[in-house]
């Protein structure tokens, strides 16, 4: 049988890469990892072991710690040149009962021998040496056709699997964007992402829409989790973050941090508060996330369904900072009660329906946001009880 060849190797693996649309070394791993599973059941060899794919074809190696290696050989009555080998430098992760585990460019190793008078601690760094296995290239041709037959495409599975994981792992927290598949009777929404689908669940949608198949859809890429070793991710368009991500994009002085978003509170799709802090004195960051007439913030608004988006100026004064919080109303007076974590807050009388909000939206925001529950009173009213205190004092 004529030995496997480099280029034999390579043009499969590119031609695989092609076929399933992933990188080639994510291929030339999976293959690698099939021939190495594939020679260590054969050979009932226990410790690390790779291949590597070189001119002279599939040349596999025995991974051991130096000091381990070395100690080996003095007992053996041998002095090793360690010149004949190839080294590869690594990080120890950590040390367990169940041994020593290094990271390296090649992969990650456990090593369950390890000197016992050596401590070893995290991020150290370690020399190991590769060994060339004795074997016959014929033999590691015959375990390598095996693994292609047997667990090459699983092990291709498994890492297309982990590198989906990771890629949307990194967008985490990100706004991403996708196509309506499905819509299960649970209310839940099936979202096709392009190389996945994620779920929107039917909790983490705005009360007020509805979809259907082929809508498009934007949406915070919430949560991204691993289930029974799949990618499984979870959107959402109700978290506070999607709303920040929306203002990041809209608006560049966020983006660049002139303006801190210090918080946002949400009841999706009726109104979210944001409360802004300007990092340079010149600029008045109300003014600059509202823009004139309140354009800037429209077409987000426009996103969350007609979600009202009113900016709060941050204060470090609790009056002062519950005051501005109440817009769109118009707070006259603050009476702050700090022991029972009240607030009364004085609005002019045609303002008292605005003040407490459609259902108290707008008092449950303010207290969410400020931690104080909030007693309104119209102008006249309070006016009428603070007379009243002063003729029974």
């Amino acid at each position: 049988m004529a030995a496997i060849s480099v280029e034999q190797i390579k043009k499969l693996i590119k031609q695989i890469a092609q076929e399933r649309d992933v990188k080639e070394a994510l291929v030339e791993k999976a293959l690698k990892d099939a021939i190495v599973t594939a020679i260590k059941k054969g050979k009932g060899i226990e410790g690390n072991l790779i291949v590597e794919f070189t001119e002279e074809g599939i040349k596999p190696y025995l991974v051991e710690l130096k000091e381990v290696f070395e100690e080996k050989k003095r007992k053996e009555g041998q002095i090793v040149n360690f010149d004949r080998f190839q080294k590869l430098e690594g990080t120890v992760l950590h040390r367990t009962r169940s041994g020593l585990k290094v990271k390296t460019e090649k992969g990650t190793f456990l090593f369950k021998e390890y000197p016992a008078d050596r401590t070893y601690e995290g991020g150290e760094r370690v020399v190991l040496v590769l060994i060339p296995l004795e074997i016959e290239p014929e033999e590691v041709d015959y375990y390598a056709a095996k693994a292609a037959k047997e667990t090459f495409l699983k092990e291709l599975a498994d890492a297309i699997k982990e590198q989906s994981y990771r890629e949307f792992k990194e967008l985490e927290g990100d706004i991403v964007y996708g196509v309506v598949r499905k819509v299960l009777p649970s209310g839940d929404v099936v979202v096709d992402l392009g190389k996945i689908d994620a779920v929107l669940p039917k909790r983490e949608q705005i009360p007020t829409e509805t979809y259907s198949v082929n809508d498009r859809i934007k949406a915070l890429l919430w949560k991204v989790e691993k289930r029974r070793g799949k990618p499984h991710l979870v959107l959402s368009r109700t978290h506070p973050l999607f709303l920040r991500r929306l203002l990041e994009k809209e608006i560049s002085e966020i983006e660049e941090g002139k303006v801190e978003v210090k918080r946002i509170v949400r009841e999706p799709g009726d109104r979210a508060k944001v409360v802004v802090l300007s990092k340079d004195g010149r600029v008045d960051p109300v003014g600059v996330v509202l823009g004139l007439r309140g354009e800037r913030v429209q077409p987000i608004s426009k996103e969350l369904s007609g979600e009202k988006i009113d900016i709060v100026r941050f204060s470090e004064k609790e009056d002062e900072f519950i005051k501005n919080a109440m817009v769109p109303a118009r707070a006259l007076k603050v009476v702050l009660k700090p022991q029972e974590k009240r607030a009364e807050v004085v609005v002019p009388d045609d303002q008292l329906s605005l003040a407490i909000g459609k259902r108290g939206t707008n008092v449950k925001l303010v207290h969410r946001l400020t931690g104080y529950h909030i007693d309104v009173f119209a102008e006249s009213d309070y006016k009428k009880i603070e007379q009243l205190k002063t003729d029974e004092g």
